[in-house]
């Protein structure tokens, strides 16, 4: 059930250039988020924007949402300008969910931008520390201090300059030279989520991947969100997704 709420901040921290994790305090929402599922925030008045945002959320803390947030328009600058005990006015929870995998199976969580955020919350919830989670960037800048994250992840980047060298779907590529997963998970760009797809269909390994669209309304109404199906038609990000299974969609 969508709920709207008015979110406190509990915390803002800037953790890399223009990326921001974000705690907001909704009690009613948080009781019912589940991994995947994302919220739509409204910007502040200052902002001059009136259409929400739609960010997923990273874990649950203290009945407060997580949320990674890069600064990169005038919505989102207003956004990660709060400060703590500031309000905005939060909706949610939107969209489906992850499956529930079992707990002994192995995870492979790929990430690239903030798409890392669901991946987070669901290696938090399936808790298994066979897991292992890569967050891709272009750069070092781009991504946080690895201290700030969980011991199984990974960091990468395009030049090189922090983590291992390459993209998220080549360093899995790597990996998949020793190691296979039972299950792999991914959220991102386009481009990432399509190199998700191929791997997953060379090496016959179940995936499911979180789409990354822009979203108007975020609640089903506008279909601005469309994206093509292999079976044919089309299917809205915000309110048939923003997870699916890898092979259901055409990128």
């Amino acid at each position: 059930m969508k709920i709207q709420e008015k979110g406190v901040v509990i915390s803002n921290q800037e953790v890399a250039c223009n990326l921001h994790f974000m705690e907001i305090q909704v009690p009613k929402i948080s009781a019912q988020i589940k991994p995947g599922n994302f919220v739509s925030l409204l910007p502040p008045a200052s902002s001059g924007t009136f259409l929400r945002r739609p960010f997923s959320v990273a874990g649950v803390h203290d009945r407060a949402l997580q949320l990674v947030i890069r600064d990169i328009g005038k919505a989102t600058h207003a956004i990660t300008s709060l400060r703590e005990n500031e309000t905005i006015e939060v909706l949610g929870p939107l969209g489906n969910s992850y499956p529930t995998f079992e707990p002994d199976k192995k995870l492979w969580l790929l990430g690239g931008g903030t798409g890392i955020a669901s991946l987070l919350f669901l290696h938090e919830a399936h808790n298994n520390p066979k897991d292992r989670i890569l967050w891709g960037g272009k750069c070092s800048c781009e991504l946080p201090e690895p201290a700030a994250l969980p011991s199984s992840c990974t960091l990468a980047t395009d030049d090189g300059s922090c983590g291992e060298c390459g993209n998220v779907v080549e360093v899995a590529r790597r990996w998949l030279a020793s190691d296979k997963p039972d299950y792999i998970a991914a959220c991102g760009p386009k481009g990432l989520l399509k190199g998700v797809q191929q791997v997953a269909s060379e090496y016959n390994i179940p995936a499911w991947i979180s789409c990354e669209e822009f979203m108007a309304c975020g609640v089903g109404a506008c279909a601005g969100c469309a994206i093509p199906l292999a079976a044919g038609g089309y299917a809205r990000v915000c309110a048939d997704g923003p997870v699916f299974k890898a092979e259901e969609v055409v990128l």
